[in-house]
Order: structure tokens, then sequence, then C-alpha cells
């Protein structure tokens, strides 16, 4: 019988120590880095959905701004429109493009020689509202008898409330701020 007292001898092995990860660990911060992409993934649909409406916002605005000074500086008429193909206006559909041009002999209708700036389509985005063609005269106002507005809206119905509201005043002054869809 051995006594309690006495110490064992210890046994000393060769044991290398290996680096690395265990599976355990591996899995655990899979796990971990999928939770936060997770949570990341919304944020990231909503920011496109915000810079996709501002693109399209900043679109109108500068063709709308660019009509309204071009009519100051040519000390005539000057219009935008909406536009399916970039080629000729349409009625009120201002998903596909617009058009900006010189409307020297006052008549509100696109001729080809007039043209001044083309934009071709935004299809991330709805717009709704401006009937139809704005025309500015020489001093900058509108033809409009009152002010008229435009949403501008993200397309996925996953998205909601992503929205830019576009006001131009008869007086010719643009306004652009975030509303709601």
């Amino acid at each position: 019988m051995q006594n309690l007292t006495t110490p064992i001898p210890h046994r000393t092995s060769n044991l290398r120590f290996v680096s690395g990860f265990t599976m355990l660990e591996l899995m655990i911060t899979i796990t971990i880095i999928a939770i936060g992409l997770s949570l990341a993934a919304p944020s990231i649909r909503d920011t496109m959905a915000n810079n996709q409406v501002a693109v399209a916002n900043n679109s109108i605005v500068s063709g709308i701004n660019l009509a309204r000074s071009e009519a100051i500086t040519r000390g005539n008429a000057v219009a935008v429109c909406p536009s399916n193909k970039g080629t000729g206006c349409n009625n009120g559909k201002w998903n596909k493009g617009w058009i900006v041009f010189d409307d020297n002999d006052g008549n509100a209708t696109l001729a080809t020689a007039e043209i001044i700036r083309v934009n071709s389509r935004n299809e991330s985005v709805n717009r709704t509202g401006f009937a139809g063609t704005i025309v500015f005269q020489p001093d900058g106002t509108t033809t409009l008898g009152a002010a008229q507005t435009m949403k501008i809206c993200y397309a996925d119905t996953g998205v909601t409330n992503k929205c830019r509201s576009i006001t131009i005043s008869r007086f010719g002054s643009v306004s652009s701020k975030e509303t709601t869809g």
C-alpha cells in the first residue's frame, strides 16, 4: 500500500502543441458571421433603394433645371417632356425617360432639331405625376396653372416608403423632398 503523502512520479511526454482551430470553433465563427450578414442584408437593400430613388430624382430635377436655365439663356421657350424611346414625347409616362427641347416655335411639340438633352429610363423606380410637357418661358416661369408634383418610388414591393417627391411651382422653382410610399 502506498502512502498518500508520498508524491507520485509524473510522466512526461513528448506531445507537441498543434496550432489551428477545432471544428467547434470554426462552426461557432461561421454561425456568428451568418447572423451578422443576415442582419446587414435588409440594411443593404434599403441603401440600394434609397440610392436608386435619389438617382432618378436627381435626374429629373437636373432635366427640369436645365430646361429652365436654357429658356432664360436662349430667350425663348424650352420644354421638358416624358419620353419612351428618346425620339418623341408621350403623354405623362415619365418611367421611360425624358427629353429637354428648345420650343422656339412655341407649339410645345418636339421636333428632332430642337432636342437639347435626352435621358434614358430607370426601371427600378416608379414615377407618377406631371401630366405631360412642362414648358418654361424666357423669364423662367412655367405655363403650368398651378404647382405640379411627381412622386418617385422604389419599384420593389419588398422595400416600402423609399420615395421622393418633386414639385414645380408655376413660377419655375423646383423642390424635392423625401416622402412616404
